[in-house]
């Protein structure tokens, strides 16, 4: 008895505690509006003592304002009460680790059994991952089947395999290293009620999300990417990138692309990595793509900085060929839409310059207050972070604090991966698996 009402006294703080978060964080994001906004009345002569860079400025300044605005436009989709037959595809390369607890997650699912399908790729892995997934299929009395290749060939190779190994008319694709909550499939499908929708991207957040520093700051990044880029995009139909965690494509909307798709070359190379943004393009051409945020998913993230920087830089190989995909047709979508996407593409390739701009050339050359500026809009940027994360995520803590610690990891690192990504974007190489399909003599590559 003492036990529960002990329990019950520390839930009651908790709520006590989480209100007085939430009352500040709206309190604070009004102020900080409003201080924001006089600072740059204030300091708009210093600003514009470079058009370009004040026109730069100006655009960042709306392009975030933006995402965070669109966003409370944005609405989940109702339970249309539709159940499409289904098949999940699960792709895996060396994750003997993971792979049997994202098994036995789709298992869990609360969707009819005989409308489910589960089809589990190895991808030609030298771990245990094999005999991971052949024991959870001998625990499923058939429900998962297993497709094992000899050799790496390659994620899409992967998934191309299990498309083709269904007639399913929706196909769902979950990465080897992500875990499902048990009713997020069936919300996950019910934009597609939408004859006009042809895919739709689930919520992910971190599932390792306590395990060191970066991860922590990992969480927040991606639920604000989640919450207000991908609801930004939905409010308009055109979500550029159907996160490879967990997504659902209407099959008649990958067939016709497909062979495409799985031989996707770059500037003659094979395109090893990047598929799910590929794949997104392929769709977003001539259909609608949504983001369902109540079909949620949790990921593992990298816990070392090596393996996180590795994997930006991918990210950012992808985004420099794919954002030239985009750019031919996304101006056929919703004006606004296109905008945007366009302010996306070109705002990240001025940012390095406008940084050492702002940083160090405007103090050397002419002794302004440049820098001051900058670093109070990254601070103003990282703080707005933090507070909609203290505002919207339900199980949020002290978490909130490193979304003010990513944006000036950003400054310290990933702002200056961009330039360097263009530059090698020819490369197969994943650079965190030693995978071979796509190298040509071996090496690693996308697995």
């Amino acid at each position: 008895m003492r036990s529960l009402l002990a329990r019950m006294r520390t839930l009651s703080q908790d709520a006590i505690v989480n209100r007085v978060l939430k009352i500040f964080a709206v309190v604070y994001l009004v102020w900080l509006i409003m201080a924001v906004v006089a600072y740059k009345s204030e300091f708009i002569q210093v600003m514009f003592s470079s058009v370009f860079f004040g026109v730069y400025s100006t655009c960042v300044s709306l392009y975030i304002l933006s995402r965070f605005v669109f966003s409370l436009f944005y609405r989940s989709r109702p339970d249309a009460g539709i159940e499409p037959h289904v098949a999940i595809v699960m792709p895996a390369f060396n994750e003997q680790e993971a792979i049997a607890a994202s098994l036995r997650s789709l298992l869990a699912l609360e969707y009819p059994p005989s409308k489910l399908e589960l089809v589990a790729v190895n991808d030609g892995s030298t771990d245990a991952t094999i005999a991971e997934m052949r024991q959870v299929a001998d625990e499923s009395d058939g429900r998962v089947r297993v497709i094992d290749f000899p050799e790496n060939r390659g994620k899409r190779a992967a998934m191309a395999a299990g498309i083709r190994d269904t007639s399913a008319e929706v196909i769902v694709f979950v990465d080897s290293d992500s875990v499902v909550e048990p009713g997020a499939l069936r919300k996950l499908v019910q934009p597609l009620n939408d004859p006009r929708v042809g895919a739709v991207c689930g919520h992910a957040d971190v599932l390792n999300v306590r395990e060191t520093w970066l991860t922590r700051m990992q969480a927040v990044r991606y639920f604000v990417a989640f919450r207000v880029v991908k609801a930004a995009e939905s409010v308009f139909h055109a979500v550029t990138c159907c996160s490879g965690c967990f997504s659902a494509y209407r099959r008649e909307a990958i067939i016709p692309r497909l062979e495409w798709w799985e031989s996707q070359t770059f500037l003659g190379v094979e395109s090893t990595f990047g598929d799910d943004r590929s794949l997104t393009n392929c769709v977003l051409r001539d259909w609608r793509i949504l983001y369902e945020k109540n079909a949620v998913s949790h990921t593992i993230v990298p816990t070392s900085f090596r393996a996180f920087v590795k994997q930006q830089t991918r990210w950012k190989r992808s985004w420099t060929r794919e954002s030239l995909m985009v750019s031919r047709f996304i101006w056929r979508k919703h004006p606004v839409a296109a905008t945007f996407v366009y302010l996306s593409i070109v705002l990240p390739l001025i940012a390095p310059v406008a940084a050492l701009h702002s940083i160090a050339w405007g103090p050397l050359m002419h002794g302004s207050t440049l820098p001051l500026i900058y670093v109070a809009g990254l601070y103003s940027l990282a703080v707005v972070y933090s507070l909609y994360y203290i505002l919207f995520q339900e199980h949020y803590s002290a978490l909130w604090m490193y979304g003010i610690l990513f944006v000036f990891f950003y400054l310290a690192i990933m702002l200056w991966q961009t330039y360097y990504a263009i530059a090698t974007c020819r490369t197969a190489a994943w650079g965190t698996r030693p995978a071979t399909a796509g190298m040509a003599g071996g090496g690693e590559g996308g697995g």
